[in-house]
């Protein structure tokens, strides 16, 4: 595969401190969402544990490069919420049995990494045993904290971390690197669906994917139009594709926050009128915003026991309200 071009520029920059001898020790990627924090992480992690000398590292095909990438190197522990945890946090037994592990020297004597991820999994109990070890770690030990929500860590574990920012890459770049790795016509709306994530794209049925985000976005100028069976709908999207869904609405809200509707209008009239208007609807410009936050609670709480329908359900009427058909 193509490293992703939008990777290149940070993971110089870390290779150059490696061989400067400045790599730090506590490093936090800050990654917008489907940007690639966890494949940057994985380079990182070549980087440290390759068999080449630093110049050459990651050759990619060393033994050690080849266990890091198939999640098999024993001087590599991924920390992660476990499948069974209710609430999807990484709690302090597990960073307690972490770092056990980590005080221990490395299996090859390159050193040891230790990637988080996310990181804002961690409960505030997790955190503070993680940071001793942060405080006070054994040499050649690296410890990668991945997160999109830095701002949930405490500050006692931000001020021991480097960071390191991945931003969301252009999109023009990424569908010319998606159409490099598999051509198709589907990949606009493709990432659309994923919410912009272009390595989960990678692993995607393009055109499935665009079918959904059509779907999806018919539905939306139905709720708009007073035309939607919003309960039955609801119900239909918390068992069916949950969070592509939510993708898809924050998509479709965000161009016609940005751009208007399909016909035109968008940015320019923000400043002189309240609504987003076209053939077809009549948009509220501050429900909208509103909307997208609500969208993004909604995604931050999946993975908890939340009654899905009934949030969409919500969801859903707030749309229909926030504007009115023509």
């Amino acid at each position: 595969m193509i490293e992703p071009p939008w990777l290149e520029a940070p993971f110089a920059s870390v290779k150059a401190a490696a061989l400067a001898g400045r790599l730090p020790q506590g490093l936090l990627v800050h990654e917008a969402p489907g940007a690639g924090g966890m494949r940057l992480v994985k380079r990182i992690a070549q980087l440290i544990l390759c068999h080449a000398s630093r110049e050459l590292a990651p050759c990619g095909s060393c033994p050690g490069c080849v266990r890091v990438d198939s999640g098999e190197h024993p001087d590599l522990l991924r920390i992660a919420p476990k499948e069974e945890s209710k609430l999807q946090q990484i709690t302090v037994d597990d960073i307690r049995e972490a770092c056990e592990q980590l005080v221990m020297t490395s299996y090859e004597g390159r050193g040891s990494v230790a990637v988080i991820h996310p990181a804002d999994a961690m409960n505030v109990n997790a955190a503070n045993s993680l940071l001793k070890t942060l405080e006070e770690p054994r040499p050649n030990l690296h410890i990668l904290l991945v997160t999109n929500r830095p701002s949930a860590l405490p500050a006692t574990i931000l001020s021991r971390c480097q960071r390191l920012r991945l931003p969301i890459p252009d999109r023009a770049v990424v569908l010319q690197w998606l159409g490099q790795q598999r051509p198709s016509p589907d990949w606009p709306a493709a990432l659309d669906a994923l919410g912009g994530s272009a390595l989960d794209a990678l692993d995607s049925d393009p055109a499935a994917l665009r079918q959904l985000r059509d779907g999806t976005w018919q539905s939306l100028r139905d709720a708009l139009k007073g035309r939607l069976d919003v309960v039955r709908t609801a119900d239909a999207w918390s068992r069916d594709e949950f969070l592509l869904r939510l993708h898809c609405i924050e998509r479709w809200v965000t161009r016609r926050i940005l751009e208007g509707p399909e016909t035109g209008g968008g940015l320019s009239e923000l400043g002189a009128a309240t609504h987003l208007q076209g053939p077809d609807l009549d948009l509220n410009i501050g429900a909208a915003l509103g909307l997208l936050d609500e969208v993004r609670e909604i995604r931050r709480q999946a993975a908890t026991t939340l009654n899905k329908a009934l949030m969409v359900e919500q969801l859903l009427w707030r749309i229909g309200t926030s504007g009115s058909a023509v």
